[in-house]
């Protein structure tokens, strides 16, 4: 996990790997109900840039901002 703020923009810019062996690749609204429950926001601030599977592991890549 790799976790950066941003003060300009009054945001937290983070990137995660999410393990999901036996279940496909987490949608975009599931992936913002893990987030919200980790990081104790609202889902609905949360913006996703991108959610990337890795080819042939049962892992994912999700990069996303949280306001500050």
């Amino acid at each position: 996990m790799k976790e950066k703020e941003n003060p300009f923009l009054k945001r937290k810019e983070v990137l995660v790997r999410v393990f999901h062996p036996g279940s496909p690749t987490p949608s975009k609204e599931r992936a913002k109900e893990m987030i919200a429950e980790k990081f104790s926001c609202d889902k609905e601030k949360i913006d996703i840039v991108y959610i990337f599977s890795d080819t042939g592991r049962a892992s994912t890549k999700i990069k996303f901002y949280i306001p500050l």
